[in-house]
């Protein structure tokens, strides 16, 4: 998935396998730069909600989760994820836990780039 495919999630509401709402996608999260989670803001704080099997439909993201799995999640309330709180998410959704870490992406920020070493300046002549 590129990044302008990635970004457009941002334009969707979540729905759950029924249609239900539960609400606007606010950040994903990535695993090797592909979605696998979104973190939607709700009255009881962030919750992520699995990608894998998901489907965009017009303005809408189809999980495929019941609203009541989602409303029950743990919370995540920092700027990254602990590997307690990753696990607590995939077991809480009954998934299994991958050996990649996952990394938060914010709309518009470009993913993280490993810092590449200065080039060699040429002897003057």
């Amino acid at each position: 998935m590129d990044r302008s495919a990635v970004e457009r999630l941002y334009d969707c509401d979540v729905l759950d396998r029924h249609g239900c709402p539960i609400g606007p996608v606010a950040e994903l999260w990535l695993a090797d730069g592909r979605p696998q989670w979104a973190a939607v803001r709700g009255a009881g704080g962030t919750t992520l909600v699995p990608l894998r099997g998901g489907q965009v439909r017009d303005r809408g993201l189809v999980v495929p989760v019941e609203r009541y799995e989602v409303d029950d999640a743990p919370r995540v309330d920092g700027p990254d994820l602990s590997d307690a709180e990753q696990a607590d998410l995939y077991e809480h959704y009954g998934l299994t836990l991958p050996e990649q870490r996952l990394e938060r992406h914010r709309r518009g920020v470009s993913a993280p780039t490993s810092p590449r070493a200065p080039r060699a300046t040429p002897p003057a002549r």
